[in-house]
């Protein structure tokens, strides 16, 4: 076990400390002083010197000391500190301290930046050299651990701090959780090697792929019955009928034959069939570019005239807006003016009283005392009647100015709409007219290229040919026309007839194809349970290992419990690191005194971790009526109002004022 004591530590011109000097010689002690006496600083200066940061691990906080607000110049901020590591003693010192450079010609000196002077046992060394040391000593980050029962809950990560507690208690193997809950026995034939995470992910992505597929299979059973129940006619008959119209084709096939005139007639209309195809390429390559660049614009155009459209609703909208508005601000006028005359007319009542002097019982008059109060009740009745109508009269009046002054900002925000509106659909109408224009011309670029003679003498070549045609076939176009449009019916009944007979033999391969479905939509029902099962057995895993996990690292500590998984509303585990003591987390709950102490209970376990003693500064120690015991050395930092100096008291009861 490595044992890092302090034995003395001395801070000057540091975070305001002028010049303090603490002699611990090793032993626990405490540093008493009222806020702001520099007890922090001290432990902030003990960093400093090691790693160059502060308490809340910040290497950029304020070292130099203020006047009025402002930098002192000139002075050399210093930390000193002697160490025995293993009874060896160590002296480290840092002096931060101003650069002032004068330049050649300058009368004076400038302010050029800072520098830090290192030195080990009273030799200065190099940046590089100071810090290999320390690290040699400590690892900056166990030290830290070590030093403040604060630093593991407040400023290490909860994954960090996860990690740390599995190094120094060791994981929960397979068989340690597999032994523990007799239920798991099946798991590892189940798993195959896999971890249980990639096995939970093989799960979720195996369950989802089910769950799709079993939403499927139903549907396409259904459209396979209902295409196999839209047929009527067996195929048998369908084949009858099939085969009387086969038939029918054949024989007025004969009988185009038979009629047309020998092979003149044939060979203009091959002739003619070339002509067509040449006309169609010429015609394909003068109008293509034109047509495409046309169908381009075309859909310009119709972009930009929804867009017009749009605009122009809005439009329509916003002039209703201002036009229901100043409606509505007449009416308030209206009732303004109406408010204005009645407040008027009830200010001008005044009071009048009608005194009655006799009693009305017995008819004598009343004493003048008795009439004197009656006037006055009366006085004060018609007042504050008075008063709450025109209060009233005022409320309704600012409550209608308040909706005038509103509807008066949504007129003037609908009438720059209207403005805007205005100045966008203009715009879109000038877009329109030049893409009509543009379009226009590319209509007549495409009419254009059918006067070219390229195309007109092929038009002639054809009709020529046509004409000749004619000639051959005057006497037997007409039967033949007949016979044609027979052979398209005939052929549309063909093809109908085919398609039914198709459709017959698909009703038989559907049939088979849902019988399959069916059985495949129980297989994955099966699978899908099993699944079930193997998804339950890894979540008991996962329950016993955190039972095993919990109860392992927990055992390593006295008064620290850690919470390292938490239930989620799924029914799932995530994975934390929360600190509890008594069942009360740290980070909710639990008071400073349990939070030092169970933070020194920590740096104990740490301790005998990582084989290292280092000093333990508790700052706010005045919270703890009792500190964990350790064995390492203990600097308590007290608050105390009464002392206005930092007081030490080391363990031998001896006590010194330091500053």
């Amino acid at each position: 076990m490595k044992n890092i004591k302090l034995m003395n530590l001395t801070l000057k011109n540091f975070k305001g400390i002028k010049n303090l000097e603490i002699l611990a010689d090793g032993q626990d002690m405490k540093i008493w002083g009222d806020n702001a006496t520099g007890k922090t600083s001290i432990f902030d200066g003990f960093l400093y010197l090691l790693f160059g940061k502060d308490s809340n691990n910040k290497s950029d906080f304020a070292i130099k000391t203020l006047e009025d607000g402002k930098e002192i110049n000139n002075l050399e901020h210093e930390v000193d500190a002697t160490f025995t590591v293993d009874n060896v003693p160590l002296s480290l010192r840092k002096i931060y301290k101003e650069k002032w450079t004068k330049k050649r010609g300058a009368p004076m000196a400038e302010f050029t930046g800072h520098e830090t002077l290192y030195y080990i046992d009273s030799v200065p060394v190099k940046k590089k050299e100071y810090e290999e040391k320390v690290g040699s000593i400590v690892k900056e980050e166990v030290f830290k651990l070590l030093t403040n029962p604060l630093y593991f809950n407040e400023q290490v990560k909860w994954q960090d701090r996860r990690a740390t507690l599995l190094e120094v208690c060791g994981d929960v193997e397979l068989e340690d959780v597999l032994a523990f809950n007799e239920e798991l026995k099946d798991l590892p034939a189940i798993l195959k090697g896999r971890t249980i995470e990639d096995h939970r992910k093989v799960i979720a992505s195996k369950r989802a792929e089910i769950n799709k597929e079993l939403d499927r299979i139903p549907v396409r059973i259904d459209e396979l019955n209902n295409a196999s129940s839209e047929l009527v006619s067996t195929p048998e008959q369908l084949q009858v009928e099939l085969t009387k119209v086969e038939i029918e084709l054949d024989k007025a096939s004969a009988q185009i034959n038979n009629i047309k005139n020998g092979a003149a007639a044939t060979n203009k209309k091959n002739d003619l069939r070339q002509i067509e195809m040449d006309l169609e390429a010429i015609k394909r390559e003068l109008e293509s570019e034109a047509t495409e660049e046309g169908y381009k614009v075309q859909a310009k155009i119709q972009e930009e005239k929804s867009n017009q459209a749009i605009m122009q609703r809005k439009l329509a909208d916003a002039n209703h807006q201002i036009e229901v508005g100043r409606k509505d601000v007449m009416g308030f006028d209206e009732k303004l003016v109406a408010l204005r005359e009645d407040f008027a007319a009830e200010d001008a009542k005044q009071f009048e009283h009608k005194e009655a002097c006799e009693c009305p019982t017995c008819g004598q008059s009343l004493p003048e005392d008795q009439l004197t109060a009656a006037r006055d009740k009366a006085v004060a009745e018609f007042n504050t009647t008075k008063s709450n109508k025109l209060e009233s009269i005022q409320k309704t009046g600012k409550a209608i100015a308040a909706d005038k002054e509103e509807t008066l900002k949504r007129i003037a925000t609908s009438e720059k709409t209207v403005e805007q509106l205005k100045e966008d659909i203009a715009k879109k109408e000038e877009a329109i007219n030049k893409l009509t224009i543009q379009l226009n011309a590319l209509r007549d670029e495409v009419k254009n290229a059918r006067t070219t003679p390229k195309y007109t003498d092929k038009v002639a070549e054809m009709t020529k040919v046509q004409e000749e045609i004619k000639a051959l076939e005057s006497n037997v176009s007409e039967s033949i026309a007949e016979l044609e449009t027979e052979i398209v019916k005939l052929k549309a009944k063909r093809s109908e007839l085919n398609s039914k007979i198709a459709a017959h033999d698909q009703v038989k391969a559907s049939e088979k194809r849902v019988a399959e479905l069916e059985e495949q939509q129980k297989e994955l029902a099966t699978e899908f349970e099993n699944l079930e099962r193997e998804l339950y057995l890894t979540e008991q895993f996962i329950r016993s290992k955190v039972e095993l996990l919990e109860s392992k690292i927990n055992s390593k500590f006295k008064y620290a419990r850690f919470k390292l998984f938490a239930q989620q509303v799924n029914g799932g585990l995530q994975e934390i690191c929360e600190t509890t003591m008594n069942g009360i987390p740290f980070s909710s709950g639990l008071n400073n005194a349990a939070r030092i102490n169970v933070g020194i209970d920590i740096i104990n376990t740490l301790s005998e971790h990582y084989g290292i003693q280092a000093p333990i500064f508790v700052d706010n120690a005045e919270a703890v009526t009792r500190i964990a015991d350790t064995d390492s050395q203990l600097i308590s930092l007290v608050v105390s109002e009464p002392d206005k100096q930092l007081r030490v008291e080391t363990q031998s009861n001896e006590e010194s004022v330091v500053a």
